[in-house]
């Protein structure tokens, strides 16, 4: 039998280029970029996908930025709602699989309690908004697909917070970092093992993507700070002064606090437990800083 036709969107971002690396050896994987389909402009979309051949579309593309989100609410629109629903349509017509990733910032942050699946969506901001309005758009059009909450993304394919962090630290021990606001931090690698073994089932729906434990942007940091310290990167300090969501009068988007996902319902569906954020965290700096 030969493996499915798999088609990855947004392959320039983090999530993106890892799902291009972590397919493109089964022959059958194309990548594309915002270059060759812009979910900004839906009334494209389905001529430009209904001329190439895919089985499974990856869709972890969209506007991100909750301040981007936040001042141009209309191209959040189109990136985070119109655009998802249009792919919906193309895979629904083609009898095609939809993966559309979606985010913990669906969620108000207003409960301390792990957020599950099932949980009401009252998004805090625009970009939660039409992340979850994308959400609804897509499993209208098309029931079987699956929506993957993840957050707080880390990996190899592009800097993130603890990358940030760590280049801090070889410069300057001032450091701080907000540390009233908590979800859980996520390997991109990880997230990719478990797409490939949830299309190996028929998973459908909305689910919560994302290793185990919980963090804040401060406990985060220091995190990496430790483990960078601990495989010989020369940072100055391990300490990160904790500052106050509210602090950062810089943010147009308000954010939510409390964000914890469960992923219990993934670690029934894959048959296997959830590693922790921080040992994912340290395989991927020990792999990234390894001597070569």
């Amino acid at each position: 039998m030969s493996p499915p036709r798999i088609l990855v969107l947004g392959s320039n971002g983090g999530l993106g280029r890892c799902l291009e690396r972590k397919f493109a050896p089964s022959g059958s994987t194309t990548a594309w970029t915002r270059t060759d389909l812009d979910l900004e402009q839906p009334e494209a979309i389905a001529a430009k996908l209904s001329a190439h051949p895919f089985d499974v579309l990856i869709n972890p593309a969209g506007l991100t930025s909750p301040d981007v989100c936040e001042v141009e609410p209309e191209k959040a629109r189109l990136a985070n709602d119109e655009g998802p629903r249009a792919l919906a349509e193309a895979c629904h017509a083609r009898g095609a699989r939809l993966v559309h990733f979606s985010t913990d910032y669906v969620f108000s942050g207003k409960s301390h309690d792990l957020w599950r699946e099932h949980d009401e969506a009252r998004p805090a901001n625009i970009y939660g908004r039409t992340k979850r309005d994308g959400e609804l758009a897509v499993l209208k059009v098309c029931p079987d697909a699956l929506v993957a909450r993840v957050s707080w993304l880390f990996g190899p394919t592009k800097a993130s917070h603890p990358d940030t962090v760590i280049q801090r630290a070889l410069e300057t021990e001032d450091l701080s970092a907000v540390a009233d606001k908590t979800s859980i931090p996520t390997s991109n690698l990880d997230v990719c093992e478990w797409i490939e073994g949830l299309l190996q089932t028929s998973a459908s729906g909305v689910l919560h993507l994302c290793n185990s434990g919980v963090a804040s942007w401060h406990s985060w940091a220091e995190a990496a700070l430790k483990i960078a310290r601990k495989i010989g990167i020369p940072v100055k300090t391990t300490s990160v002064r904790p500052i106050q969501l509210a602090e950062l009068t810089q943010l147009k988007a308000p954010r939510p606090l409390h964000t914890v996902m469960s992923n219990e319902k993934l670690q029934n569906l894959l048959g296997r437990e959830i590693r922790n954020w921080s040992v994912a965290l340290e395989d991927y700096l020990m792999e990234k800083h390894r001597p070569r």
